[in-house]
């Protein structure tokens, strides 16, 4: 940190360099990242800023540090922000439309999103099964928008959505290759009103 209480450009550049590692490595929960000297060897930067950047990384709890053992990534769904969310989310009725909406608005920015950059989706991907699991596909769809930050917040998001973890959420795959046939057409206007009045209104029944 500087002395205006912000990241240093460096600091920020260490701990970006620390996630393109893990990024690399495939490693996920439960894995274990290279020591501190390792790391400061391989970034080529001073393991005082290697050792802040990693406690950093620890006060937001995305990794975790045992004592003898070293130092691994943590599950973020054990993460505070989930915690936190989580004990937010129960308070109201309101709070849950509040949430429901919130999903619904990334959900369909990604589909404006992929649609203004003329990213064009297999519908392949799609096509064999006989329903689909409204999880898995929209992950796969936000997962396009190479929004990573975006993605995660999704995942965390949706952890406290009912109608994504019920048997019923699963819907025809005719909804869903429409939707994608809008999204490749680029027509935003069509592939919107399909979200809203067909996938949306699954949502809304399962989630009462």
């Amino acid at each position: 940190m500087n002395e205006s209480g912000y990241p240093s450009k460096i600091f920020l550049e260490i701990v970006e360099k620390i996630k393109q590692l893990i990024d690399e490595n495939h490693l996920g929960p439960g894995d274990k990242i290279p020591s501190e000297r390792e790391l400061s060897d391989r970034l080529k930067v001073g393991r005082s800023s290697v050792r802040e950047a990693l406690r950093s990384l620890e006060l937001l709890g995305l990794i975790e540090t045992k004592r003898g053992e070293g130092t691994y990534i943590c599950d973020f769904r054990n993460h505070r922000l989930v915690e936190i969310l989580g004990a937010f989310v129960l308070q109201s009725h309101q709070a849950r439309t509040d949430l429901e909406n919130t999903i619904q608005l990334i959900e369909t920015g990604a589909i404006a999103d992929l649609i203004r950059r003329g990213k064009k989706l297999p519908a392949e991907r799609w096509e064999a099964e006989e329903a689909i699991d409204q999880r898995l596909f929209f992950d796969w769809l936000i997962k396009n928008t190479d929004n990573r930050l975006l993605l995660k917040i999704w995942r965390i998001l949706t952890e406290y959505a009912p109608y994504y973890h019920r048997p019923e959420r699963r819907t025809d795959k005719a909804v869903f290759l429409q939707l994608l046939s809008c999204v490749n057409d680029g027509d935003e206007a069509a592939a919107v009103s399909v979200y809203k009045n067909k996938i949306n209104k699954c949502h809304t029944a399962v989630g009462k």
